[in-house]
């Protein structure tokens, strides 16, 4: 069901349309994200595609592991840094060099709620990550550069049209930060009444999107309309919806409900992602379905069942193919947008689909595989035919994998629930040597 905004509303946001500043908004914000893999999605649009081309086969390079978990894949910027977090004891915000696998730092300051989120990157190399108490901003070598306190947990954030930094916490209070200062430049948005954060019920509910959790995945931003897109189980109603907001007003931003459909049963565990076009946008529930909802009025377009709830966000390529996430018993298939429906573009029933297929150029896409007794592999495919290119064992038994993203170079970078981090060399680069030396804060070590 679609709720339009009220008339009152609805006037308003004519008004501040006209404040919008347009293409120079889009301009400023796009440009607010470092060149690279910069999100935890890769991208304002959440789109899990890297826009490089893909290496066709790839040899293990390096494998760490670090205390607690991993949550979610790494961000990586253009030199080949990657940074992550994890809910192990000590350093929980990781930067390393992509090649090596070595720490280049680390900081304690951050709390192991921190692992919800992956770090945002901006331009100039700076990195915005929340906790449980507050946002933070690094420079590109460590250093706190400032803290904001919030209510609540954000499972990472975007930047806005004007560059400015825009997220939703667990407890649905949505806050828009100055990236240099930390200044809110608005004031918060609570979507709750007198939202409340208890850190010792934990974030168990935000890994499925469930009621306990009213606001659980990251939120996709359209650079060209203002328009921000986020899931959200409102207290008391029966089933998750998805939400779009529009941030107008450029450097004193205002927010603007547009619509609201809540038609998501079981929840959601996805991010929305924005189609290329800025027409569509594509999420998964909790009971098996995969949407596409008009990006203008939130009307869904169609809807396919796909067998399994996905425990992710599905990867789009600006060609248009839909890879959904894994889950249990998942098949992995890439699907089109026919406009009122979806095709099968190809499925293979006999690889059970468990992470994020990421996808990249040259018709690549990076899907991890269960093979069962708690073992996994990385896969190689070609996106127009479903062809298996190359498959490379994942070390140990990584239970299941939570996150894969591309560095510039092309290296696959594969994180694990176990708190592991894989990395894939193509054949540009040589895969690193010595990866057995050192601690979890030096250099890497082998995972048996």
């Amino acid at each position: 069901m679609t709720r339009s905004m009220t008339a009152g509303r609805a006037a308003a946001f004519a008004l501040s349309f006209l404040a919008l500043p347009g293409a120079k908004a889009a301009a400023d914000g796009g440009g607010a994200y470092g060149p690279g893999w910069s999100a935890v999605h890769a991208d304002a649009a959440n789109t899990d595609y890297h826009q490089g081309e893909g290496p066709g086969e790839l040899k293990l390079a390096w494998s760490r592991s670090f205390g607690g978990m991993i949550n979610l894949g790494p961000t990586a910027d253009a030199a080949g840094r990657i940074y992550f977090t994890s809910s192990g004891s000590g350093c929980r915000l990781h930067a390393l060099d992509g090649a090596t696998g070595k720490t280049l730092w680390c900081s304690d300051v951050v709390d192991k709620l921190a692992v919800a989120s992956s770090p945002l990157l901006d331009r100039d190399g700076n990195l915005f990550v929340a906790d449980g108490k507050a946002m933070r901003s690094f420079s590109p070598a460590g250093e706190l550069r400032w803290t904001t306190p919030i209510i609540g947990v954000p499972l990472s954030a975007q930047f806005t049209p004007h560059g400015d930094v825009v997220f939703i916490t667990n407890v649905g209070v949505i806050y828009i930060l100055d990236r240099q200062s930390g200044r809110a430049v608005m004031e918060p948005h609570a979507l709750v009444p007198n939202p409340r954060f208890d850190p010792s019920k934990g974030a168990m509910a935000c890994m499925r999107g469930l009621p306990e959790c009213p606001s659980a995945n990251t939120p996709a931003v359209d650079m060209a309309t203002g328009r921000i897109f986020f899931t959200f189980w409102a207290p008391g109603a029966p089933r998750a919806g998805i939400r779009a907001m529009r941030i107008t007003g450029g450097s004193s931003p205002t927010l603007v409900e547009e619509w609201v459909n809540e038609s998501l049963p079981g929840g959601s565990a996805a991010s929305p992602d924005i189609s290329a076009d800025g027409k569509r946008l594509y999420l998964t529930d909790n009971e098996g379905g995969l949407h596409a909802l008009d990006a203008a009025t939130g009307n869904i377009l169609w809807s396919l069942p796909i067998g399994y709830a996905a425990g992710g966000s599905v990867s789009t390529s600006p060609e248009g193919l839909i890879i959904p996430a894994g889950g249990a018993k998942a098949a992995l298939m890439a699907l089109r947008d026919a406009g009122d429906h979806a095709e099968t573009v190809w499925r293979k029933a006999d690889v059970n689909n468990f992470g994020v297929a990421t996808q990249a150029g040259g018709f690549k896409a990076y899907p991890t595989a269960s093979l069962g007794h708690g073992r996994a592999e990385l896969l190689t495919i070609d996106t127009r035919t479903g062809a298996i290119l190359d498959r490379d064992a994942i070390p140990g038994k990584p239970i299941f994998t939570v996150g894969t993203t591309l560095g510039p170079d092309g290296t696959v970078y594969v994180a694990t629930i176990l708190g592991e981090m894989h990395a894939y060399a193509g054949p540009r680069r040589k895969a690193a040597r010595g990866a057995e030396a050192g601690g979890d804060h030096g250099s890497p070590k082998a995972i048996p």
